[in-house]
């Protein structure tokens, strides 16, 4: 069903909600739309038939769905993209300048703030411009995928945002809808994206690709920082052990013993490397008796990482139950190699955070509805650093309570990542 509304087609499609699951819609729905039960069942086809005839015809009825666009927009753009792709921007503007120049251009007025739902020409690729906080994000539909055994048709949205308080561009897709999507690859939507935003927006606005190098040593600084997290913790574990024995040694006082032996007994006249490699294996013996929770507790670790020994080949040490990678030796053989080079291609993190204060330490005296967590890996790709967010898609939560989760979550990786790569 096709609803005009002052000479503007509306209409629900199919694909539209088909990125949604049923039992979110259902449950968002019901909140939203009066008897919307009722309406559900006396409805025929699929699900997301059914869905889509009352929607249809609840805004034909003069219903206002300006609350329901606006939610199924924040979804699109926040919660269902996985793959996030980071760019930087160069511009004086504010965001309220910017949008007031989109505003007033003739191109570029008709998209603005223009509902999911308003009937375009097929061949038209942007679809919405909006503005949240000091972002415009504009959204895109840039072909449809097939899903499942009856190849549904569901619309694949991109969505470029711009964000003037922190200088960054992203492009925000879902990867499995870019599988799915015929005739598309990733480096043709990064460069769409880039192309659009660099020759076509009336704005004074230049992005750049941070590439290779920058991002490689970005996340090497990043590695250390967390390693060095991790290390601190394991040291105090080591400490504590040795309280418990009878000849209570320091750290000092063991890498004296060490060194002591390997110069006496072995007879190496430099043992101060060697005191290293074999503190090294008293790390990794302390850490095996450690908990998952001691590291969680810590505000996070690194579950796998990878770089690229030019000498070699590429190497890559992950743990698949993101857990952390102190327990495996790989990580300890591959540390100092990684010092060497300077050079990380990619990082999987386990972040936990306070979400009042992403400052601030943890303590272990917060209260579990201030915290959050977060699970990402970073890398490299096309010359740009990919941020793959690790999401849980149960569908038990509420669509607004998800979207907001998503947006701290998020918050908190781009002032962390800030802080590494510019």
């Amino acid at each position: 069903m096709t609803i005009s509304t002052n000479n503007v087609l509306y209409d629900y499609k199919f694909s539209l909600l088909r990125n949604f699951g049923i039992n979110q819609l259902k449950n968002y729905l019901k909140t939203k739309i009066e008897d919307f039960n009722k309406l559900f069942r006396q409805a025929s086809g699929s699900s997301y038939e059914k869905i889509q005839t009352v929607l249809n015809e609840q805004v034909s009825q003069g219903f206002d769905d300006n609350e329901i666009d606006k939610t199924f927009f924040e979804a699109i753009v926040h919660l269902f993209p996985e793959r996030c792709y980071y760019l930087n921007i160069i511009t004086d503007l504010t965001a309220n300048e910017a949008f007031q120049q989109l505003k007033t251009s003739s191109k570029y007025s008709p998209y603005i703030e223009r509902k999911l739902s308003q009937v375009v020409h097929p061949d038209e690729k942007l679809i919405t411009v909006r503005k949240e906080g000091n972002r415009i994000i504009f959204l895109f539909k840039l072909g449809m995928a097939e899903l499942g055994i009856k190849k549904e048709k569901c619309a694949f949205y991109v969505s470029c945002i711009l964000d003037f308080k922190h200088k960054h561009m992203e492009i925000r897709l879902n990867q499995h809808l870019l599988r799915n999507t015929t005739n598309i690859q990733l480096r043709h939507v990064i460069n769409y994206m880039y192309q659009f935003v660099n020759n076509q927006l009336p704005i004074a606005l230049i992005a750049s690709k941070p590439g290779e190098a920058k991002i490689h040593k970005g996340l090497y600084k990043l590695f250390l920082d967390e390693s060095n997290k991790s290390l601190r913790l394991i040291k105090k574990e080591v400490a504590k052990n040795e309280e418990k024995e009878s000849t209570k040694l320091s750290e000092k006082e063991l890498r004296q013993n060490i060194s002591k032996y390997l110069k006496e007994q072995l007879h190496i006249s430099n043992p101060d490397p060697f005191v290293e490699k074999v503190m090294t294996v008293k790390y990794q013996d302390t850490v095996h008796n450690m908990k998952l929770e001691d590291f969680i507790k810590d505000g996070g670790y690194i579950f796998g990482f990878g770089f690229i020994d030019r000498k070699i080949t590429r190497s890559v040490n992950r743990n698949e139950d993101h857990k952390p990678v102190y327990y495996s030796k790989i990580y300890w053989n591959l540390k100092d190699l990684v010092k060497e080079y300077e050079e990380i291609s990619e990082i999987g993190v386990y972040w936990r955070f306070n979400k009042k204060d992403f400052m601030k330490g943890l303590t272990g005296k917060e209260k579990e509805e201030d915290l959050s967590f977060v699970e990402v890996a970073l890398k490299e790709i096309h010359s740009v650093l990919e941020i793959h967010y690790y999401v849980d898609y149960t569908q038990s939560n509420s669509l607004a309570s998800s979207v907001d989760e998503r947006r701290i979550k998020e918050e908190y990786v781009i002032q962390k990542i800030k802080g590494f790569i510019q």
